[in-house]
């Protein structure tokens, strides 16, 4: 039992509990009952007092406040404090598109790579993830053929980061690509969390577009893990954009499915240990240590399950994981 996440020590809460049991005895007894000198037992009467969770008499005697009113009063007060943090923090973006002038007028300034391969897995996941991070309004992309499952694992955390900032996301696929049940599952999950998602009967290419100002494209169609390009110039990119839009008019919406179904997204193996060592390690450093992953990689796998079950906090996420059977 604890209240410091509310600014009661442990050392105080023995105290107001102290009285809560013996309402009858005066301040002076706390120092005998509880093994204190005079000097502590007034320091953690004066801390009471500031919590509102006692009051002293005139005659030095101790009111005890109602736990049930005094201690949610406390935690209302926390709650304000944090939603004005959280509020200031999130304040902050606003400077992001004044951010994004300086940096185009700096790109305009200074000669960059129009056209820039990127070659091998590791260097093009990287690139991914970097061009995912700094989208500021939107991504398109067209799905020709079925992610493979790592691709989906990999993906999964940009994505979803990029739903939640509210950035529009939309993609085109074939007949091909939902016919593998997890990409369509993939897909299913991403439509439920704001995702836009259309399925078309035309040959398309595997393209992704971000902002408007970059496109990525495979050097060879048929192997879209090897190699590919980076582009920036204008005019190409422009181009990109126009093709994606006209496939995107003439696409249709996703088969209805049953909306739990709709709904259930699919977990990798390692998201598994994550939520299972969730609901079994004290320390998020002991469960880290147990998937073999860094306290960071698993903050962050935590993050966005908490995330996807819509939980508050870690105790929620394991309820729910557990009512939808994911654990």
């Amino acid at each position: 039992m604890s209240l410091t996440s509310v600014g009661v020590s442990d050392e105080h809460l023995r105290l107001y509990r102290y009285f809560l049991r013996h309402p009858e005895r005066g301040a002076e007894s706390a120092g005998g009952a509880l093994g204190w000198d005079r000097d502590t037992v007034d320091e953690g009467l004066e801390a009471l007092q500031e919590r509102s969770l006692i009051r002293l008499s005139e005659r030095h005697t101790v009111l005890v406040s109602d736990p049930a009113v005094a201690v949610e009063w406390l935690v209302e007060q926390r709650l304000g404090e944090l939603k004005s943090a959280t509020d200031e923090v999130l304040a902050t973006r606003a400077v992001i598109a004044t951010l994004i002038d300086d940096h185009k007028q700096g790109e305009a300034r200074s000669p960059s790579e129009d056209i820039e391969r990127v070659d091998g897995p590791e260097a093009i996941r990287e690139r991914l993830t970097d061009l995912a991070f700094f989208t500021f309004r939107e991504h398109m992309s067209l799905l020709p053929s079925p992610w493979h499952p790592h691709s989906i694992d990999e993906a999964r955390t940009s994505d979803l980061r990029m739903l939640r900032r509210g950035i529009r996301w939309r993609t085109v696929v074939t007949r091909q690509a939902l016919a593998d049940p997890a990409t369509l599952a993939y897909l299913r999950e991403l439509e439920a969390l704001g995702g836009e998602v259309r399925r078309t009967e035309q040959a398309i290419r595997r393209l992704a577009i971000w902002d408007r100002g970059v496109a990525m494209v495979p050097v060879d169609p048929a192997d879209h893990y090897e190699s590919t390009l980076v582009v920036r110039q204008p005019g190409v990119v422009a181009n990109t954009v126009a093709w994606f839009e006209q496939v995107w008019d003439t696409g249709r919406q996703l088969p209805a499915e049953d909306d739990l179904a709709a709904r259930t997204p699919v977990l990798s193996a390692l998201e598994h240990r994550v939520l299972d060592a969730l609901t079994r390690a004290d320390k998020d450093e002991a469960a880290a240590r147990e998937l073999g992953v860094s306290l960071r990689t698993f903050r962050r796998y935590v993050a966005d399950i908490m995330l996807r079950l819509g939980a508050a906090n870690r105790f929620q996420a394991g309820l729910l994981a557990k009512e939808r059977g994911w654990i």
